[in-house]
């Protein structure tokens, strides 16, 4: 029996994983963008978002290779070393790149909730 690989699926695809990249950029630079809003950063600007999200993205790909096999250890030092790359690239001090990332979880937490249809009183917090 031959297979044949269909060319124009394959391409589909190819471009289906595109797409799903450049939508999670922009997805993930909302909310970096918003938490530097929040955290009171002076330059913070959703071009610098896009770009803090491509250089976490690789850092966490790299990070989770290397670090990965050293547990709970590694992801703390995941973290500042994360918490020292929106540090460097906003020129920020370690407690508002700390407060930006820690916001922009929140907001993306609560997003992904009232997605879902949970709300705040349905987790007991209020």
């Amino acid at each position: 029996m031959i297979y044949t690989i269909d060319l124009i699926a394959v391409g589909a695809l190819g471009l289906i994983g595109i797409i799903g990249f450049v939508a999670l950029v922009f997805i993930d630079a909302i909310f970096l963008w918003i938490g530097t809003k929040f955290a009171g950063i002076e330059k913070a600007s959703f071009g610098k978002a896009i770009i803090g999200v491509l250089v976490l993205i690789v850092l966490s790909a790299i990070l989770g290779s290397v670090l990965g096999p050293l547990g709970f250890l590694g992801i703390i030092l995941s973290f500042i070393i994360t918490l020292w790359a929106v540090k460097t690239l906003y020129g920020t001090s370690w407690g508002k790149a700390f407060l930006s990332l820690i916001l922009a979880f929140i907001v993306l937490a609560v997003v992904l909730l009232a997605l879902l249809g949970v709300g705040l009183s349905s987790l007991g917090v209020f």
